[in-house]
């Protein structure tokens, strides 16, 4: 008896059967890469924004650490000053969603999506002087960046509200 012939070549079912198989691994693989580059980027969008939080907090240090006088009575959100290193009359305030330093009628955005900020006044009388009204012995500051969800703050001790008498 003669034996039956081998088919030669690929039957459709294992045709379709390895196409299947390599569909199923291709969206795993497709789904790891996708997650993996997913994570990496809200990772590196989050410690941008982080930095640049830190930035604009390490700016506002810059700003009030020096003032040698506030012009009007400070509200929670705005400040205005004058600093003995920086030129003119100054102004750091809280509007809308963002952090603003104006500078002699011009404003720079030190950072937008901002949830809340608060500034907070501590005072003390530093000179010892009984006439003369308390001073600003510390400046609070605190925001927080809506897309991270994290809270920066800062105290802050102005250096030269103590009027030098000698």
């Amino acid at each position: 008896m003669a034996a039956k012939p081998q088919p030669k070549g690929l039957v459709l079912i294992e045709l379709i059967t390895v196409i299947v198989l390599v569909g199923i691994i291709g969206s795993f693989t497709t789904f790891f890469l996708y997650s993996g580059i997913e994570g990496y980027l809200k990772v590196k969008n989050t410690s941008e924004r982080a930095l640049n939080a830190q930035m604009a907090l390490d700016r506002i240090v810059l700003e009030l650490r020096n003032i040698s006088d506030i012009i009007p009575t400070p509200s929670s959100t705005s400040i205005t000053y004058k600093s003995e290193e920086l030129m003119g009359t100054r102004t750091l305030k809280y509007v809308g969603n963002e952090i603003i330093i104006n500078v002699d009628a011009t404003d720079y955005r030190l950072l937008d999506n901002i949830s809340s900020f608060n500034l907070s006044f501590t005072t003390r009388d530093i000179d010892h002087y009984p006439a003369a009204d308390d001073e600003v012995a510390r400046i609070d500051v605190e925001f927080e960046a809506n897309d991270i969800g994290q809270n920066f703050r800062t105290n802050i001790f102005p250096r030269n509200m103590v009027k030098k008498t000698w």
